[in-house]
C-alpha cells in the first residue's frame, strides 16, 4: 500500500512509500480500512522536526475507517463497523496513569502518527479498546474530526473552565481555537472572542463565526487589550483558552484577564521555552490549567456532537486531498488558507 512516510529525523524527510499492509498479530487488536484521515498541526511540526516522533513512521492520527479483521480476543467490534480510534495506542494498562484512566498521560503510550504507524495510508491496526462506533448519519470524512473535536470538548467542557455568561478569549483561529470557541459557547459562554492573523481572515474567520464566536480580532489590525476592556468595562476576561501557540499570544493572555481568571492551555509551542509573564499572573492569582489529548467519555460527547451538529462543524473541511498532493496540502495550511484537511484513499 501507499503511505505518507516520516523517513528520518529532521526538517523535511517525508515520502509517498510503499509499504506492506498491516499484518495483525496481536489478539486483541484490530485492523482498520481507512476511509478519511485529517491533517493535524502535529504533523506539520512534524514535516519541521518539531515534535517527537520515532521515524521510519506513517504520519495521521485523526482518522475514520471501516474494520476488516479482528484478533481472536476482540469482543467489541466486528468486521464491517464504522470506527475512529482514541491514539493512546501502547498504553500499558499498569502504571497510575492507566489505572485512573488517564491513558492518554501513559509514559509508555506511543500514538499513532508519531509513535506508531498513522492514517495516511490505506490500513491502519488498532487496540481493539480504542474504538468508538461511528454514529449512524455521520459520513467517514465528517467522522475524522472526532479526535479534535474529543481534545476541544475535553479540555473546554470536561475541565470546567468556562461558566455561564463568562467571557472567553480564543487565542488562535486555527481548527483547535474554532472548535475550542464552539464548545465555549456550548457551555454557556456569555461572549467568545476569537483572535487570528490577517492570513486566515477570509477563510478561518468566517467558520469562526459559523460556529459560534460572537466577535473576530485581527491582532494585526485591531487592540486586542482595548477590545477586550470594551466588552467586559474594564474588567478583564474571564477565561483565555490558548489554541495558537504563539508566544505572544501566550505572554499577552495574562494581560487581558481579570483577576482569579482562568488559562486553558491547549496549544503547543514549537520552541521548547518561551518568556512568561509569571509574578503578574502570580499578582492575578490566575488558573492555569495544563491539558493533554483527550478523554474516554470525550469520544462520546465528540461523536454525540457531530450526530446533532454534522452539517454546522462541516465547515471545518475545507480540503480533501491524495497522497502525491501532501506537501501542497501542507503549505496551503500552514498558510492559513483553509482549515481541515481531509485525506481520502479512494
Amino acid at each position: 500500500m501507499r503511505a505518507l512516510v516520516k523517513t528520518a529525523k529532521g526538517p523535511g524527510n517525508i515520502e509517498v512509500k510503499e509499504v506492506p499492509v498491516p499484518v495483525l498479530i496481536e489478539q486483541d487488536w484490530v485492523l482498520i480500512k481507512v476511509k478519511a484521515a485529517g491533517v493535524c498541526g502535529t504533523d506539520l511540526h512534524i514535516w519541521h522536526d518539531q515534535f517527537p516522533y520515532w521515524p521510519p513512521v506513517i504520519l495521521g492520527h485523526e482518522f475514520s475507517g471501516e474494520v476488516v479483521e479482528t484478533g481472536s480476543m476482540v469482543s467489541n467490534v466486528k468486521p464491517g463497523d464504522r470506527v475512529v480510534a482514541e491514539p493512546h495506542s501502547l498504553s500499558c494498562g499498569l502504571c497510575e496513569y492507566c489505572r485512573q484512566g488517564l491513558v492518554q498521560m501513559c509514559p509508555k503510550k506511543r500514538s499513532p502518527g508519531w509513535g506508531i504507524n498513522g492514517a495516511f495510508c490505506d490500513y491502519i491496526k488498532m487496540p481493539a479498546q480504542l474504538l468508538h462506533r461511528i454514529p449512524e448519519g455521520i459520513p467517514y470524512e465528517l467522522a475524522a474530526l472526532a479526535e479534535p473535536l474529543a481534545i476541544a470538548v475535553h479540555q473546554v467542557a470536561e475541565q470546567g473552565v468556562v461558566h455561564l455568561q463568562d467571557v472567553v478569549v480564543v487565542t488562535g483561529v486555527g481548527p483547535m481555537g474554532i472548535l475550542a470557541a464552539f464548545i465555549a459557547k456550548a457551555q454557556g459562554a456569555g461572549t467568545v472572542l476569537v483572535t487570528g492573523m490577517g492570513s486566515g481572515e477570509h477563510i478561518r474567520f468566517a467558520a469562526a463565526r459559523q460556529l459560534g464566536a460572537d466577535c473576530i480580532v485581527n491582532v494585526e489590525k485591531e487592540d486586542l487589550s482595548a477590545r477586550v476592556a470594551e466588552l467586559t468595562a474594564g474588567k478583564g476576561a474571564d477565561v483565555m483558552i490558548e489554541t495558537s501557540g504563539a508566544a505572544t499570544a501566550i505572554r499577552q493572555g495574562v494581560s487581558l484577564l481579570k483577576k482569579r481568571g482562568r488559562i486553558s492551555a491547549i496549544g503547543l509551542c514549537a520552541q521548547e521555552e518561551i518568556p512568561f509573564p509569571w509574578n503578574a499572573a502570580m499578582h492575578k492569582v490566575l488558573d492555569i490549567r495544563f491539558n493533554f489529548s483527550s478523554s474516554y467519555t470525550s469520544w462520546g460527547t465528540a461523536l454525540g456532537l457531530l450526530r446533532d451538529k454534522g452539517e454546522l462543524l462541516s465547515h471545518l473541511i475545507t480540503h480533501r486531498f491524495k497522497l502525491e498532493d501532501w506537501e501542497a496540502t501542507f503549505k496551503l495550511l500552514e498558510q492559513e488558507k483553509g482549515i481541515k484537511a481531509i485525506y481520502l484513499p479512494t
